[in-house]
């Protein structure tokens, strides 16, 4: 009886730790948050202000601005219609099957804004973060017929390594993102663990190539 006593005891204490320290309701309020705030999308806005820190002349704003009207809004009004109407479940197109076609007019219209912006003579840094994201959503249509990877964790990687490589290792913290992202996204169960790692790889492979290639590194 006594055993008994301790065993249920112990268990008690043991719910109550977990529920105290950090509840899984919470757990799941904060993968919620952090995936909401770290969208691709609002990574592909950081990234080009880091691009733009970096060139840091007057008329960089300028790019900024029609870089987000022409690629970042119409990709986001066109999900937010394609779930009002019902063509997929959510904004972050977690189902697989569901990717392709926004995937694809996602890839074109990035392709065509770079166009667009070269020849409008855009600086090359602009060009490169315009490139990187023509290059992952390219591959991610590709892998997408096949595997779900990560979108997150690809685009949260692709910044970070931009980051690094033009102000170094003073934005080393920066990196803690990448696995935080990843947590959230395997948390509310939209990721394997593998299909984060894929996208942390797809997004270091992609800039980095471009980075090597325009001798940006």
């Amino acid at each position: 009886m006594k055993k008994f006593k301790m065993e249920m005891n112990k268990s008690y204490y043991s719910r109550l730790t977990e529920y105290t320290i950090v509840s899984p309701e919470w757990k799941d309020r904060w993968a919620r948050l952090i995936s909401g705030v770290f969208s691709p999308l609002s990574i592909a806005v950081a990234a080009v202000a880091i691009a733009g820190y970096a060139i840091n002349n007057e008329s960089v704003l300028t790019w900024i601005a029609l870089y987000i009207a022409l690629s970042i809004l119409p990709p986001a009004i066109y999900i937010m219609y394609l779930v009002r109407k019902g063509i997929v479940t959510d904004f972050h197109l977690n189902v697989r099957q569901e990717r392709t076609q926004p995937f694809l007019i996602m890839a074109i219209n990035t392709a065509v804004v770079f166009l667009v912006m070269l020849l409008a003579g855009a600086p090359e840094l602009i060009l490169i973060v315009i490139a990187a994201a023509v290059l992952q959503l390219s591959c991610m249509l590709l892998i997408t017929l096949r595997w779900k990877i990560s979108g997150h964790c690809t685009a949260a990687t692709g910044l970070v390594v931009l980051a690094l490589a033009l102000f170094g290792e003073d934005l080393l913290p920066l990196t803690l993102i990448i696995p935080i992202i990843a947590w959230s996204r395997v948390r509310l169960n939209r990721h394997s663990f593998a299909q984060t790692v894929g996208g942390i790889f797809l997004g270091a492979i992609t800039v980095t190539s471009l980075l090597y290639a325009t001798n940006t590194l």
